[in-house]
């Protein structure tokens, strides 16, 4: 076996399986209390009852769920890492929390994005809204995370590891919906921190502190922008935009029992997101300043703990890993299924709008979510290479009609947002098409060097800005 993979003792696995099990208890519980309950709201919102704990626990540990993303960019590029995957998303936190928090969960109307975009714009932006979300809520990235892991711990197929990912994250919500993955976030939250919380205090008693990596580190690991330009930096920037429209925030601020709860939940979330960042980014550099040449750098943190926790203390970090990512990949699946359920299929093939008919649709979601996963899967190389696609194509055709939505003297008619959406996310998609083809997935050669991003807000903004004929109703 490489040297490099985790190579578990019997404690390590047996601590691994009791995490696993514990998280399925955890979702589990939710059906032998709420059974009974099948109402829409306690079945997509946990009856819009989370409290300041539930909040925080359940947005920190489904941010986090590209670890193994998270290594290897901070093995292949150094510090960079935490000023493209945490800086910007920091600050679009804030911005959430003080501009937007209190409109989301004061709009009690509403218990989704698509639904507030349909609400402001119409059928046909409901539609696209849905389309837009769910896709930015799939959670392909982290189920290739997981089968990985469960590939590397139990020395099974890359795809028994996706089949294995992908039931091990949806049973309970099938039965339990949003409060058993809020229930299951609780316990990941804490798995996750205690589990990276080990291996840094290992990695300086072994190595050394500062001097060890500014002396086995490459120059440009140590350096903010890497070896990156500032136009590739603010992609990112940009993307982290996304946090405004983001569904997974959003449900959660829907489902917050007051905008207290939201509010200070987002802020206090960010502090914890510094913290985790800050142990993430250190792993990643101790890995790369010990294993300088390792054949695959998503191995990063297993090469590091292989070298130097001992046996039980290394099954506490892999299990802090596994649920870094599950609380990911469940709280995700359960997101784009709820609005691929309910937003599109539900409303399509229900016309008498008959709300009793939604958890099962909401079911129906949770099996063609897997499905998209699992191509989307098939199609790509690397984890983070499916968010830069997805941030590049997906932020400019939501990010602004949605923020408009709620500023109601600055927002635009539906017809016009009907054409930002498509226009904004079409060209985006079409530029990005095209420097792939020009290049490749990992070094895309873009028209004029303008990255998809930006070609898609600037189509977007056109079409807002551009006054068309105003609808009949006024819209």
């Amino acid at each position: 076996m490489d040297s490099s993979l985790p190579q578990l003792a019997p404690v390590d696995i047996a601590i691994v399986v009791f995490y696993l099990v514990a998280n399925a208890v955890a979702g589990f519980v939710i059906i032998r209390k709420r059974k009974a309950r099948t109402e829409v709201e306690e079945y997509m919102l946990a009856g819009r009852t989370l409290t300041l704990p539930a909040f925080v626990a359940s947005l920190v540990s489904t941010w986090y769920g590209g670890i193994l993303g998270v290594g290897e960019y901070s093995y292949d590029n150094g510090l960079v890492m935490w000023v493209v995957f945490g800086v910007p998303y920091y600050v679009a936190g804030i911005l959430f929390a003080l501009f937007l928090a209190h409109k989301v969960n004061n709009d009690r109307g509403h218990v989704s994005i698509p639904d507030k975009m349909r609400a402001t714009y119409g059928s046909r932006v409901g539609y696209l809204a849905a389309v837009v979300s769910s896709f930015m809520t799939t959670p392909a990235a982290y189920v290739m995370m997981l089968a990985t892991l469960y590939e590397w711990f139990f020395g099974i197929t890359y795809a028994l590891g996706i089949l294995i990912a992908v039931l091990s994250s949806i049973l309970y919500l099938f039965y339990g919906g949003f409060r058993a993955s809020i229930r299951t976030d609780l316990l990941q939250f804490v798995i996750m921190f205690v589990g990276f919380a080990t291996i840094i205090p290992f990695a300086v008693d072994t190595y050394g502190g500062v001097d060890y990596l500014t002396s086995n580190l490459p120059s440009t690991h140590l350096e903010p922008f890497g070896s990156y330009s500032i136009w590739y930096i603010l992609v990112w920037y940009i993307g982290a935009l996304t946090t405004l429209a983001d569904p997974n925030i959003h449900q959660r601020v829907f489902a917050a029992r007051n905008v207290s709860v939201a509010r200070k939940g987002i802020l206090i979330s960010v502090g914890f997101w510094i913290l985790f960042d800050l142990m993430t980014n250190m792993a990643g550099l101790y890995a790369r300043a010990a294993f300088p040449t390792l054949a695959d750098s998503r191995t990063a943190y297993p090469a590091l703990a292989e070298a130097i926790l001992p046996l039980g203390i290394k099954g506490v970090f892999y299990t802090g890993m596994l649920a870094t990512v599950l609380s990911t990949v469940d709280s995700f699946f359960f997101t784009s299924a709820s609005i691929l359920g309910r937003d599109i299929l539900w409303r399509v093939f229900n016309k008498d709008g008959d709300e009793n008919r939604i958890n099962g649709w909401i079911r129906v979601g949770l099996v063609l979510t897997a499905f998209i996963s699992v191509v989307i899967i098939l199609l790509s190389e690397k984890v983070y290479l499916v968010w830069y696609a997805l941030s590049s194509i997906l932020v400019p055709a939501i990010l602004l009609p949605l923020v408009l939505a709620y500023m109601p003297s600055w927002r635009r008619s539906a017809k016009q947002t009907e054409l930002a959406i498509l226009f904004g996310g079409g060209s985006a998609l079409c530029a990005y098409i095209f420097g792939v083809n020009m290049g490749s997935a990992t070094a895309p050669e873009y028209i004029f060097g303008v990255e998809p991003v930006y070609v898609g807000l600037i189509f977007n903004a056109l079409c807002l800005l551009i006054p068309l004929k105003r609808d009949r109703n006024g819209s």
